[in-house]
């Protein structure tokens, strides 16, 4: 993204191997929301010029003397927790990292992973971020990584048992992963709201055990409540950026219901929740931004275990010169996810 906040692509300088930095010659990157909204409609947060991209994996071509005594090698098939924490601040001290009070993610204000090679601050090191892939993972799982991690982030704050009803607005890629979690936790009873045909027969083909409801042709209050035997849902996650589903989703949730906010949505957010509701039903609301190695571990294990496939969400790949084209499968053809390739591996 250029100082007008314009994509393009365009050569720039390598990245400069010190003694405390390790380079990541990236084999793929994906295209996540977050990426695909900076596409459409530029972002605030980003600080231009800027090379865009959080969700990678490659291997380190250069590892200083510093990521050597810290473990890494060359030749290491690696991903990156873009998310890097002081260590330093209360939240970072209690495990917290992606909620640093003086964060710096990749692709935002670091260099991120729409390039050939990435540098892995020191930084990033000291705190851990660089995650190693087990043999058995392939690319195109491994750099997928990252965002089911930030839904296993938002799980850990739901108490998912195996009884509960799961409502998930959104059938993209991350409301498909908070479903994939909520069966490896043994809950039978997942329902998914989406609006577009042809995505919710996609995804229903992937995930046949789902229910899903149509919002264009079904109340989604009334359906709910019919499919809990009028109970609601005991947990809800909003896995994408519509404010109306906020309201929906305390409206829909179970007493002592769990509700995470996952997806945010634009403008200052106000005005979308009832107190009251909160009150009277005592349900729990969660956030959830980014997520931490230590998570991106557990999702790489359970995907070396045979318990998490990632690789089937990946609709299509591109080269770097053709990342454009990329951004625009995701508008025009609702493509799952997009990775771009850097080269020949």
């Amino acid at each position: 993204m250029d100082k007008n906040r314009k994509m393009l692509v365009k050569e720039m300088p390598e990245p400069v191997p010190t003694e405390d930095n390790a380079i990541l010659e990236i084999k793929y990157a994906a295209i996540c929301g977050t990426d695909y909204r900076t596409y459409t409609k530029g972002n605030d947060k980003i600080r231009p010029p800027r090379v865009l991209g959080h969700e990678a994996v490659g291997i380190i071509s250069h590892a200083g003397k510093y990521a050597r005594q810290n473990g890494l090698r060359v030749g290491e098939r690696v991903t990156v927790a873009p998310a890097i924490g002081c260590g330093e601040c209360w939240p970072c001290k209690t495990g917290h990292t992606n909620m640093c009070d003086s964060l710096m993610t990749l692709g935002f204000q670091l260099e991120g992973a729409f390039t050939e090679k990435m540098e892995i601050p020191g930084q990033a090191i000291r705190m851990m971020n660089t995650v190693r892939i087990p043999y058995n993972v392939t690319d195109f799982s491994a750099v997928l990584t990252e965002p089911a991690a930030c839904a296993l982030n938002a799980q850990n704050y739901l108490n998912v048992k195996e009884e509960d009803y799961m409502v998930i607005y959104g059938s993209g890629f991350i409301g498909c992963i908070h479903a994939e979690l909520a069966r490896i936790k043994g809950v039978k009873n997942i329902i998914m709201v989406e609006i577009a045909e042809e995505r919710a027969r996609i995804v229903k083909e992937m995930l046949p055990q789902i229910t899903m409801i149509n919002p264009k042709s079904q109340d989604t209050v009334k359906e709910v409540m019919r499919l809990t035997e009028g109970r609601g849902a005991n947990v809800v996650i909003t896995a994408l950026s519509v404010a109306a589903v906020h309201t929906e989703a305390l409206q829909i949730a179970s007493k002592m219901g769990r509700i995470s906010l996952f997806g945010g949505i634009a403008g200052d957010g106000k005005g979308f929740l009832d107190s009251n509701l909160i009150h009277y039903k005592e349900l729990s609301v969660h956030g959830v931004h980014a997520t931490t190695a230590d998570y991106m571990r557990q999702i790489l294990k359970y995907v070396s275990d045979g318990m998490l496939n990632l690789e089937k969400y990946v609709s299509r790949v591109y080269p770097l010169a053709d990342v454009e084209k990329g951004f625009l499968a995701i508008k025009e053809e609702n493509a799952m996810k997009i990775l771009i390739s850097m080269g020949d591996f």
